[in-house]
């Protein structure tokens, strides 16, 4: 068995403590932008009552009241809710990292006067000590000695170093000096351990997250705090509200659990560390021997202590140094940390960024796009990282590979657990309306990282070692654009699951229905399927990174078949191991790639076939009936992509059969399917009409690409994705079966050529595949617009409001910009009563009518676009209103053309007389 060196692979924490830092910053604006609101009167309330939403009645609900008058709620948050200055909110962040650096660049003459120190030489005239120091700077291999100070009042044997990594300051106690003469080996230790953290550069990072955090406390997180508190303390006349500020309270000592767990986690990381590197340099393990902790009772309680320990115990740290398996084990508290983190982190962005943005920017909907780049790249790094070194620890120290999965359920674990704090899935709620979509929350997280392992695992065989640092990174980040993509989904579609799928199957048929005539109406099942699937499918095109995401997770572990073997060890390797040499273990076998691309290809071919045997039963169909012209090509794509599906299904459960690496091997072999099935499909389809017995739209022969063009629309990333859920699942139920695989043939360099031209060719069509992916979302295909997207929504739940809510949403409507409205009405009405009474009498002219009729339509434009009157039956009276003067020709002759001002006046007059009706039924009741 082989003690690796963690040199060879690095300590891991620095994207953690980069990830506690990004949290912070972003928690800074987003919490500080709901304090400001809220000291500014900003307030929703209005606007959802103007458009006839309960706010009682839960999130979705909400929703769908103000699904199709989004406008104008914009236009009343706008005049009525305006939020604090930009300059407020954007410049919180910078005040909070302002603040930190001063923090940060203060803190060395504070914690030098706080613990009265001086220099070394006052206290060690002989310079005995100093030599001490240097001898083992130059054994930690230091640029320069570092600068050493004395705490003369601290009488317990101990040393600290802090300032930055440029300026480091080490701190010795007065008990140190005495140990220095009485125990030399232990002075040797400990020091050895500080020069550690400087050669290792934690001294800036650490002080940098200390300064921040201390920050953000002062600024951000108790102003936030108190606001909640003091809003929950006075109260809401709305039940929903308590949910909303308690869950505020919570997310404020969810932060400060985090951040200070995780800080804690990866300082006491870095102490093991610096042991282990202390050690290395010759230091005497027994510096730090104790007693272990006896009995389980003792064990639980040393256990749950330790979380909050800034140094690891003592029996802890002598097994790191025992077992270097210790260093690259990955631990389940900081995977959940991170995690949450992750989450929190991705929502902040999210809610600080787009407020700045009109709903209908472009500028919104890139940045919809590149905001999750950074929490998943963090993750990725922090958790990925670590679990590829603990594989390639595994390999070297001829140990079983860790789980990937195991460690991805924690880590699901903990988004699952920090979305429940945020208010996007619960917002005037307690817990989601479906709490059971987080069970793909934790889906997500135990899907990268398993991929991740088996990747490790594959490429330290095929590499009979550790993988060098490009295909690390290749595969890192293959695993970012998965785990980015994934976040765009959650925060748009994985969101309704989880508050409510706002989706109606009826009206997305009747959609249909109307847009392809009432032939449709014969086809109710075909038309049930795909207003089912239509919403689903629509949201799997909302990453523009997904095709690419999925394409580099199965051609970056298909590399491994393309790359030489290296012999002996890699020069990185060696250079990292300095004059300590390396032994590699043996490879564990990489399957023959013909074992992994055969399902594909034969799975492939089946899909073509079934093309074929599709074409020529709607051939039989032919000519088709007036109108149904459509139907026929939709029925044709669908049977398309079933027939592509089946392709990928044969070809991932054939896959199973190989046994190693399940899911990396499963994928490569559906999207191969994929790939073969569809570049199949477009010959067919492109030829169509050459056959006669296999002709379907074209009647003539010819390259044609009517049906072409709708299968990259509608069936390209819909094929792809499912393709890769395919081999997620078979792999998945592959996994519970217990068979140990068969051992694969010896590495065939012979046969390197031809797996390369195999590899390339795949290659290419994947990275084909993932510009056509973004070519076609960043073009907005197939994304609806605000109309179409309400069209696709369900009706609200049909519920009578109590009459105070009946109340307030009617004087909410008219405080909203509906008593200018109807005041602007009144004031025509009476101008044209003048008017009317004045052509009779012979004063005015029959051409005065027309400015009324040109303002009562400019009204009705208006009146277009405010919300509709929460009050059914003055809403058809309002509507009628609209109707009439947008119809009424102000050009026709005063006969003609007063009979509909009259009629448009009168019926605004009803709608205005049935809201005062509901607003005096309620000021009867005594107001309650």
């Amino acid at each position: 068995m082989i003690d690796a060196d963690e040199r060879v692979m690095g300590v891991g924490t620095t994207v953690r403590f980069a990830l506690l830092m990004v949290l912070v910053v972003a928690a800074s604006g987003a919490l500080m932008s709901t304090v400001l609101d809220g000291l500014s009167g900003a307030s929703t309330r209005l606007c959802e009552l103007a458009g006839g939403a309960d706010p009682d009645a839960g999130i979705l609900q909400i929703k769908l009241a103000l699904m199709d008058q989004f406008a104008a709620v914009d236009e009343c948050r706008r005049r009525f809710s305006p939020s604090p200055p930009w300059w407020t909110a954007a410049g919180w962040p910078v005040a909070v990292v302002v603040g930190a650096v001063v923090l940060f660049l203060t803190l060395p003459a504070r914690l030098l006067r706080t613990r009265r120190a001086r220099p070394l030489e006052a206290s060690d005239p002989s310079g005995e000590i100093l030599r001490m120091v240097e001898a083992a700077s130059e054994t930690a291999g230091l640029r320069q000695v570092p600068k050493v100070v004395v705490e003369p009042l601290r009488a317990r044997a101990d040393a600290v170093v802090f300032g930055s990594n440029r300026r480091p300051i080490v701190c010795l106690s007065a008990g140190m000096l005495v140990c220095a003469s009485t125990e030399p080996e232990r002075f040797r230790a400990v020091l050895l351990h500080e020069l550690a953290h400087i050669r290792h550069g934690d001294i800036t990072l650490t002080y940098a997250t200390v300064a921040l955090w201390r920050v953000f406390l002062g600024l951000v997180l108790l102003p936030y705090t108190g606001w909640m508190v003091v809003s929950l303390i006075q109260g809401s006349a709305w039940s929903s509200d308590t949910a909303f500020v308690v869950r505020g309270v919570l997310l404020a000592a969810l932060m400060v659990l985090l951040v200070h767990l995780a800080k804690l986690e990866v300082l006491r990381s870095r102490e093991v560390h610096a042991d282990v590197a202390a050690t290395r340099w010759g230091a005497e393990s027994s510096a730090w021997a104790v007693e272990e902790p006896a009995g389980r009772p003792r064990r639980v309680v040393a256990a749950f202590a330790e979380l909050w320990r800034t140094h690891p115990r003592v029996d802890l740290r002598r097994a790191a140094l025992a077992d270097s398996g210790a260093l690259f084990g990955v631990r389940a508290l900081p995977v959940f940390l991170v995690g949450v983190a992750v989450i929190l982190v991705d929502a902040q962005l999210q809610s600080y960024v787009v407020p700045f943005f009109p709903r209908d920017s472009e500028v919104l909907g890139w940045l919809a796009q590149l905001l999750p780049l950074l929490p998943s790249g963090l993750a990725v790094g922090a958790v990925g990282f670590a679990l590829w070194r603990a594989v390639e620890h595994s390999a070297q120290a001829s140990r079983p590979a860790p789980s990937g999965a195991l460690a991805g359920l924690w880590l699901g674990i903990g988004l699952a657990f920090g979305e429940l704090f945020l208010h996007r899935t619960a917002v005037t709620e307690w817990i989601p309306a479906h709490p059971e979509a987080l069970l793909l929350v934790v889906a997500a997280g135990v899907v990268v990282t398993w991929w991740i392992g088996e990747c490790a695992q594959l490429w330290t065989a095929g590499r009979r070692g550790p993988a060098g640092r490009l295909v690390v990174a290749s595969a890192l980040g293959a695993a970012w654009l998965a785990m980015a993509s994934w976040l765009v989904w959650w925060r748009g579609d994985g969101v309704l699951l989880a508050s409510g799928w706002p989706y109606g199957t009826t009206e997305i048929q009747a959609v249909l229905t109307g847009q392809l005539g009432q032939a449709a109406s014969g086809y109710g099942p075909l038309l049930w399927v795909f207003s089912t699937l239509f919403p689903v499918l629509q949201g799997l095109s909302e990453p523009m990174l997904l095709l690419t995401a999925i394409g580099a997770s199965w051609v970056v572990p298909l590399l491994v078949w393309a790359s030489r073997p290296p012999d002996g060890t890699p020069r990185w390797l060696r250079s990292s191991l300095d004059d300590t040499g390396a032994v590699l273990v043996g490879s564990t076998g990489v399957p023959p790639l013909r074992r992994v691309l055969l399902p594909g290809l034969f799975g492939g071919a089946l899909a073509c076939v079934a093309i074929i045997g599709w074409q020529a039963y709607l051939h039989t169909w032919l000519p088709v009936a007036p109108g149904t012209g459509a139907l026929f090509v939709l029925a044709y794509v669908a049977g398309i992509f079933v027939a592509l599906v089946a392709g990928t299904v044969f070809a991932a459960v054939a896959s199973a059969r190989v046994g190693a690496y399940r899911l990396v091997v499963a994928l490569i072999a559906a999207e191969t399917a994929a790939v073969v099935g569809f570049a199949g499909m477009l010959v067919l389809t492109s030829v169509d009409g050459c056959v006669p017995l296999l002709r379907t739209v074209e009647p003539t022969c010819g390259v044609h690409s009517t049906v072409t063009g709708l299968a990259f629309k509608l069936v390209l990333t819909p094929l792809v994705v499912s393709a890769g859920l395919i081999a997620l699942a078979v792999a998945a139920v592959a996994g519970l079966r217990r068979r140990t695989p068969a051992p694969p043939p010896p590495w065939n360099p012979r046969g390197l050529a031809g797996r390369r031209r195999a590899v390339a060719v795949l290659c290419a069509a994947a990275v084909a595949i993932a510009v056509a992916g973004v070519m076609q979302s960043s073009q907005g295909n197939g994304k609806p617009g605000v109309i179409g997207a309400a069209a696709l929504f369900a009706r609200p739940t049909d519920r009578p409001p109590t009459p105070r809510l009946h109340a307030l949403q009617v004087y909410s409507w008219l405080q909203s910009g509906g008593e200018d409205l109807s005041r602007s009405i009144i004031g025509n009405t009476a101008r044209l009563v003048t008017t009317v009474r004045g052509i009779a009498a012979g004063t005015e002219k029959a051409l005065a009518l027309q400015p009324i009729c040109a303002d009562l339509g400019q009204i009705a434009r208006s009146a277009q676009r405010h919300f509709r009157i929460p009050d059914a039956r003055a809403q058809q009276h309002w509507a009628a209103f609209i109707d009439l003067a947008l119809r009424s020709d102000c050009t026709a002759d005063p006969g003609r053309l007063l009979p509909q001002l009259h009629s448009a006046a009168a019926a605004a007059a009803k709608a205005a007389t049935l809201m005062s009706a509901a607003l005096d039924a309620r000021h009867e009741q005594g107001g309650r």
